[in-house]
């Protein structure tokens, strides 16, 4: 799995989409999704309690298979408790720099790859 970003953040009360390239072991070649399937769960850092909304939902599989891209869409607008995401803050002496309150969890099944999981130890919502 690769990411480009330094920060991994959601952004409260707007549709976020996230593009993940699921790639072999050892490899910087992405595996053919065809056959797998794709979950993501959110988890609060605090408490360990998966997020209501956020939990087992399926990723999309983006065409062509073979680019091993999977998406994930957060609707950040919705009123089933999605928009309730907890975002933390330094002091003022800090610059109210953000805090990491979730992980991502992502439990892939492929013929590739077999079983596998892979974290996003932290996530920041702004």
């Amino acid at each position: 799995m690769g990411c480009d970003v330094a920060k991994f953040s959601i952004t409260n009360g707007v549709v976020n989409t996230f593009v993940f390239t699921i790639k072999a072991d050892g490899s910087t070649l992405p595996i053919d999704i065809t056959n797998g399937t794709f979950t993501a769960t959110l988890v609060n850092l605090d408490t360990g309690d998966k997020v209501v909304g956020l939990t087992d939902v399926p990723l999309n599989k983006l065409t062509p298979y073979a680019s091993g891209k999977v998406e994930l869409v957060i609707d950040a607008t919705e009123p089933d408790g999605i928009t309730t995401l907890v975002s933390e803050r330094g002091s003022k002496a800090d610059r109210y720099y953000v805090k990491p309150t979730y992980k991502l969890i992502l439990e892939c099944v492929g013929t590739e790859n077999g079983s596998f999981i892979a974290k996003v130890p932290e996530i920041y919502v702004d």
